[in-house]
């Protein structure tokens, strides 16, 4: 048997075929058609598996199930989706629904940052732990927690949305939720930016970033950088950054005691760097016990957590 899996995203889709073991056999992208309320992307998602059927050598009849990574908040026990604005998606989507009556396969959807947390868990660095906690810094921060191997969706699906821990208590910068002060404003790629200029405003540190910073150039990338090389404003920075990530994580660390948590995204390519100054502050911050065996480890699947994670469901769910 095997399984197909797909990682949805607002350009394009990356779709898989995977044994059950959730080993990739083929992997290929198709582009993400947006237009008129995005009415096609389940079906040209389908379709490109029909076709690849007789490309790639396998059979539909042979098809265990269907998994997808969706950008939006999904039901999980539903299988809808209340709304995706970079599928431009507005309401209520039967997703499970539609995709079952287009394949006649059980169909399993998830979220995609809860996808690519249990790609971790099953074949990346979460090395299939059954307590594990992925938390992708990106332009924002998405992220999934597993416990006791299942993935945690709460009564109506916001479980597991770390990056909209109240962490800046004095509410400095908007979130895209709404409200203000969530750890997505102050540890996303754009919370890096946000940093650098309000305290370069506030304490007029000397920097190597003063240009960039006042031709309003920053990007998180180049902070990073900078305190790589010793800059003692932008070492200054990384610090609040992971001052706030220690924070949310040593709160986690006491609600589901994770074997590992798993740092993610564009912003987790610093590697080392930034895990030795998250640790080092979340090991001062957090009850001892909780401590003890939990590791700070950075992702190992890349683009390929998606899908893989969409197939995890399929695996976990689908006997």
């Amino acid at each position: 048997m095997i399984i197909l899996a797909a990682d949805v995203g607002g350009t394009t889709c990356k779709l898989g075929v995977l044994s059950e073991d959730l080993d990739i056999l083929h992997k290929w992208e198709i582009p993400t058609h947006t237009e008129n309320d995005g009415d096609r992307i389940l079906r040209d998602i389908y379709e490109s598996f029909k076709k690849n059927a007789s490309l790639k050598n396998y059979q539909l009849e042979d098809v265990k199930g269907i998994g997808l990574g969706v950008p939006g908040p999904v039901d999980f026990e539903k299988g809808t989706v209340n709304g995706a604005i970079n599928l431009n998606w507005h309401g209520v989507k039967h997703v499970r629904d539609e995709f079952e009556k287009l394949s006649g396969k059980p169909v399993y959807i998830d979220n995609d940052a809860n996808a690519a947390t249990l790609g971790e868990k099953f074949k990346g660095a979460g090395q299939n732990e059954p307590d594990v906690v992925c938390i992708t810094l990106g332009t924002g921060v998405g992220g999934g927690i597993i416990a006791n191997n299942e993935l945690v969706h709460g009564h109506n699906g916001s479980g597991g949305e770390i990056g909209h821990f109240k962490v800046d208590t004095k509410e400095r910068f908007q979130c895209n939720c709404g409200r203000r002060g969530c750890l997505e404003t102050v540890a996303s790629a754009t919370g890096v930016v946000n940093q650098t200029y309000y305290y370069y405003e506030e304490l007029q540190f000397t920097t190597v970033l003063q240009e960039a910073i006042e031709n309003k150039e920053v990007q998180a990338k180049m902070v990073f950088d900078a305190a790589k090389e010793g800059d003692e404003f932008a070492t200054y920075i990384i610090r609040k950054v992971a001052n706030h990530l220690a924070y949310a994580i040593s709160v986690i660390s006491v609600m589901t005691n994770p074997k590992y948590v798993i740092i993610g995204g564009g912003v987790s390519k610093a590697g080392q760097f930034l895990i030795q100054h998250i640790e080092s502050v979340y090991k001062k911050m957090t009850f001892k016990p909780a401590i003890e065996g939990t590791k700070i480890v950075t992702a190992e699947l890349g683009n390929d957590a998606g899908i893989i994670g969409a197939a995890g469901l399929i695996k976990q769910y689908v006997k």
